[in-house]
């Protein structure tokens, strides 16, 4: 039913014509209809039929009136199939509405349930779909929320799925929960029921490992959910994929939750996403409250090959690889796309967090940079795309002239160059993280006093072929004379161009934090970078078949669980 804790809109979970939600009911007037052909309610073929091959379908409601039901199937160009049709009574007690067999399903879509209110209102108070068929595997789902002073979102959810999933008598020992708290300031009061793991502070690759280590050492659970501390999720959306991987077909299937944006909660920021060189979010920008968008985001024959650890469930026994210690960013990259999961992608599981364009630094440019290098030196055959994926990151932060970042990024080349030691050396960043705030110290974040800055608001409208012309002869106006004003720019990925075009300053504002900084622009700073870049371009070039085969050499000691038992529970193994 519709929930409006995070802000979603109410057609992510219904669309009605003279219907009414409030109070956990719809209430359908005499001449209306609910339907449920939505992101969170419908049923989709491609999961349920396709990958998880469930021959026999049940769909159970409750309620009260008298009402005419429709079982739905709409395509991917928007054709609507009636598969069924049913007039019935609906009482406090779940019924059978409608049954249907795999034999009946001929087209790919997403099936769905409408009720019509024709001889009087019609009450809608729950519902849902149900199998006879036998699953496939006993699933024991354990998960692990990984934890670092983010007490306002981790405990909520915590309380959540407690009362929502551990304390439900149908989930008795088949679901566990595990906070790998890497800040240690979680009590066991604040956590009642969940297992509380004290842990050093070794990022998102150690705390996820510390609790895959506890699932597989300590108990008998068969499957792993990682799910990040600071993203929210509909508690149904972890149920949900606990019985996919119970009917899955394949043995190494694992569920990839989608992301949404919290403060446009209908937008998609990836559901699944493909590595080549760089990271390719699938159907960003979807808006999820459109049946259209939602059944083709479904269908659509989408080639993804990792997926994000805000939720990201995996049978244990197909692990051959733990995570590269990246302590943060790119770690669920390796760790998918090496032990070949069969990734499965639902509409109905997903959580809601932050733009990461919000969270963009010098810090973040550096584990972002690394690990794009790390990760296509791996799988990559040439340098062609580790010298696209490090110019990319480069020159979007040298026209941004963010020369802190760049040095930031120049610095993950280096360490990514360094014999495979330093990844054992610096798994949980102490040594780098001093260094890189030095290099950023102009692009801290703080206190903005508006009334002492000369701004310019620039808005991004369309510039002609000859502006765009322009700015490339002039290298974004730096050759030009410039104008002794500071421009107003929210932080994000990269400025945009046209926007800070001959502009002498400019003031990057956190919306997020409410913090910022001025970035003055130097030409100094930005051709000695530029000259910086052709050194280790040639870098990457002459390296990359000796880094290639320093990866491939070492990559199953460094991802071995061996290697995070001795970093993580202080075992007495034998170093690399």
């Amino acid at each position: 039913m519709p929930n409006f804790a995070f802000g979603a809109s109410e057609e992510k979970y219904q669309r009605g014509a003279l219907a009414l939600y409030a109070d956990g009911k719809t209430v359908i007037a005499q001449g209306g209809k609910l339907s449920f052909d939505t992101y969170y309610n419908a049923l989709s073929t491609v999961v349920w039929c396709e990958q998880c091959d469930i021959q026999n379908l049940a769909f159970q409601a409750k309620g009260h009136g008298h009402t005419t039901a429709r079982l739905l199937l709409v395509t991917d160009v928007g054709t609507i199939f009636e598969l069924a049709r049913n007039t019935l009574v609906l009482n406090d007690s779940e019924q059978i509405v409608f049954e249907v067999s795999h034999d009946d399903i001929s087209h790919r879509g997403l099936i769905y349930v409408e009720f019509i209110a024709a001889e009087g209102p019609v009450t809608f108070s729950g519902g849902g779909w149900y199998t006879i068929d036998i699953p496939r595997r006993d699933v024991k789902l354990g998960i692990s929320i990984t934890h670092f002073n983010r007490k306002q979102y981790v405990l909520p959810s915590i309380a959540r799925v407690k009362k929502e999933i551990l304390d439900d008598p149908e989930y008795k020992d088949k679901i566990l929960f595990t906070v790998v708290d890497n800040s240690q300031n979680i009590t066991s009061a604040e956590a009642p029921g969940v297992d509380v793991i004290s842990n050093a502070n070794t990022g998102g690759s150690g705390g996820f490992m510390r609790g895959l280590l506890h699932y597989q050492n300590d108990t008998d659970a068969t499957h792993v959910l990682f799910m990040d501390d600071d993203a929210s999720c509909e508690t149904e959306s972890i149920k949900r994929a606990y019985w996919i991987l119970s009917y899955a077909v394949n043995d190494n299937s694992a569920v990839v939750g989608s992301l949404f944006l919290d403060d446009r909660p209908d937008v998609l920021i990836e559901k699944g996403a493909k590595f080549d060189y760089m990271c390719r979010p699938a159907f960003h920008g979807w808006n999820m409250k459109e049946v259209g968008q939602v059944v083709r985001a479904e269908t659509a024959n989408k080639s993804i090959n990792y997926g994000a650890w805000w939720f990201f469930a995996f049978p244990i026994a197909e692990v051959k690889h733990y995570a590269f210690p990246f302590f943060v960013r790119g770690d669920d990259i390796l760790f998918s796309m090496i032990n070949k999961f069969n990734l499965i992608t639902e509409i109905g599981i997903a959580c809601y967090g932050e733009s990461f364009a919000t969270k963009v630094s010098a810090m973040n440019w550096y584990l972002d940079t690394r690990n794009h290098l790390v990760n296509t030196f791996y799988f990559q055959k040439n340098s062609k795309f580790t010298l696209k994926a490090y110019r990319h990151f480069y020159l979007n932060s040298l026209f941004s002239h963010q020369y802190g970042s760049v040095d930031a990024i120049r610095l993950a080349l280096k360490h990514a160059l360094e014999p495979i030691e330093f990844w054992e050396s610096n798994y949980d960043l102490a040594l780098v993280r001093p260094e890189i705030n030095q290099l950023a110290m102009k692009e801290k974040q703080h206190a903005i006093n508006f009334e002492g800055l000369k701004l310019s608001y620039a808005s991004k409208k369309r510039h002609s072929t000859i502006d765009r012309f322009k700015r490339k002869l002039t290298l974004n106006g730096l050759l030009l004379p410039m104008k002794q004003k500071t421009v107003f720019q929210p932080l994000s990925y990269n400025a945009y161009y046209p926007d800070i075009f001959r502009y002498k300053s400019i003031l990057y504002f956190n919306p997020v934090s409410s913090k910022g900084y001025v970035a003055e622009i130097s030409r100094t700073a930005f051709f000695k970078r530029l000259g910086y870049l052709i050194f280790d371009s040639y870098q990457i070039w002459r390296q990359f078949s000796k880094q290639k085969q320093k990866y491939q050499n070492n990559i199953d000691v460094i991802t071995s669980k061996l290697f995070w038992e001795r970093i993580l529970l202080q075992k007495d193994n034998t170093k690399i």
